[in-house]
């Protein structure tokens, strides 16, 4: 039977999950940057990018549930984007401009024109993956973020619609779309030319990974999934089954490597599953393995963490050598030295960019007037969690 309508409560579970995100997308560079003999990393491939997928869509959905749940009483909707920006754009900035120096230190060919658009964080809407992928990678997924946060108070609204009993039918939609996206990816789009690896196209990868409007449907699920326990609507799934499931969903996705469904179809249900379950575990007391003090520093600086640890993979093995590699054991203990540098300039980052970011900026400077459309919010106290 449904529980009864959850009242705000602070969940640290979401914060260590952060980190949980951040760290898979960081074991997926490690294993494919070269640090391993060519025979370990071949046999690493097929793990990796379905961990990196992983990581991606765990933080998609995972933030769609936290703007949900941290929804402020009264907020206006430029004051959310205020924040929100706040929060984005210093860290990315201050890395865009480390990887155009390290860039230019390696002595890679650089195209402002093609830099730029990653800048803005707007890279990600044509399927260029010479724009997609410059400078600093891994902003590819901060473009999404962008549309995400500049459409949260539609999409919240929207969801604040549908009635709570059929809230679930919503979220079966939404993973029934992200699983028929690559059929239809398959049918609708060129499949060639290949990448290389994979049995997919450069323009459906976009269309699947990066694009987007389609990467929304993941945090719209995560809305909605939010919504499903603050109206009571959640069956009482433990963490222990859904990570169950979620382990069923990774087997099936690296299964079917190389192709458009190792990407995200096989992990979008469990992942849906797994938020909302472990977020009720903390509102109960019980059972969670995202709580850990270590985990909630971590998840911290989570963010910064993952603008800068492509740029410490890639150009500290520059730096020993592009073409060099090493065994399974030497390349181990070489990448868990740089998870502590990568840990190490994150709390700097976070410390001297971030949080004065969102001191100078993500503070309004008064009162907003009468007459300012409101965020829509569902509990007068929420949980200080997004900061």
């Amino acid at each position: 039977m449904p529980s009864q309508p959850v009242e705000s409560s602070r969940l640290p579970s979401l914060t260590g999950m952060r980190f949980a995100a951040a760290f898979l997308v960081f074991l997926c560079h490690s294993f494919v940057l070269g640090y391993f003999h060519q025979d370990a990393e071949a046999a690493l491939r097929p793990y990796a990018f379905a961990i990196g997928w992983l990581g991606v869509e765990f933080f998609f959905v995972l933030s769609g549930f936290v703007l949900t749940w941290s929804v402020r009483e009264g907020q206006p909707a430029r004051r959310f984007w205020r924040r929100r920006l706040a929060k984005v754009y210093p860290n990315h900035v201050v890395t865009w401009v480390a990887a155009l120096g390290l860039a230019l230190w390696a002595g890679q060919p650089v195209d402002f024109l093609k830099l730029l658009p990653s800048l803005f964080l707007v890279h990600t809407w044509l399927p260029r993956l010479d724009v997609i992928l410059s400078i600093n990678v891994v902003t590819w997924s901060l473009a999404c973020d962008l549309l995400f946060y500049l459409a949260f108070p539609v999409l919240y609204a929207l969801v604040r619609r549908i009635p709570a009993h059929r809230l679930w039918w919503a979220a079966g939609a939404l993973v029934a779309v992200v699983m028929l996206l690559p059929a239809l990816a398959q049918v609708w789009l060129p499949g060639a030319p290949k990448l290389p690896g994979q049995d997919m196209s450069a323009t459906q990868n976009w269309f699947l990974v990066s694009f987007p409007p389609v990467r929304a449907l993941d945090f719209t699920l995560g809305i909605v999934m939010a919504r499903i326990v603050r109206t009571g609507n959640w069956v009482r799934l433990t963490p222990a089954p859904a990570l169950a499931l979620l382990a069923l969903g990774f087997a099936i996705q690296v299964s079917r490597f190389p192709g458009v469904y190792s990407l995200t179809a096989p992990i979008v249900a469990p992942l849906a599953l797994l938020i909302p379950a472990v977020a009720t575990a903390d509102l109960r007391g019980g059972f969670s393995p995202f709580r850990g003090r270590a985990l909630q520093w971590l998840g911290t600086v989570s963010y910064a963490s993952y603008l800068v640890h492509f740029l410490v993979l890639s150009y500290v093995h520059v730096a020993l050598g592009a073409g060099r590699s090493w065994g399974v054991a030497t390349a181990t203990g070489l990448l868990a030295a740089l998870f502590a540098v990568t840990t190490l300039l994150a709390w700097a980052l976070h410390r001297f960019v971030e949080e004065p970011g969102m001191r100078r900026w993500g503070r309004p400077k008064a009162l907003p007037r009468p007459g300012r459309a409101p965020l829509p919010a569902t509990a007068p106290e929420p949980p200080k969690v997004l900061d």
